[in-house]
């Protein structure tokens, strides 16, 4: 918790039983989540309003994904490959 007393840092479990951290501003915003999907690990990062604007995956080939997005969640994923 912060000086005032909010909930700012969580430790907790996904659906499936793996961890999960997430930080939120003191207005309840979430701001960035580790997390995990059926491919590996999961991090997503949201601006200041909370809405996602960046993600770090593993694809169902086991190779590296990021994504950046605007605030009306359109953008690009790199992915490796020829």
């Amino acid at each position: 918790m912060n000086d005032a007393g909010d909930n700012v840092v969580n430790l907790s479990a996904n659906d499936d039983g793996d961890g999960l951290v997430w930080t939120q501003s003191a207005k309840g915003k979430e701001l960035v989540k580790l997390n995990s999907n059926d491919n590996g690990g999961l991090v997503n990062v949201h601006n200041k309003t909370g809405e996602p604007v960046a993600q770090m995956t593993a694809d169902e080939y086991g190779n590296g994904v990021v994504g950046a997005y605007n605030r009306k969640e359109k953008g690009r994923t790199l992915q490796p490959g020829p």
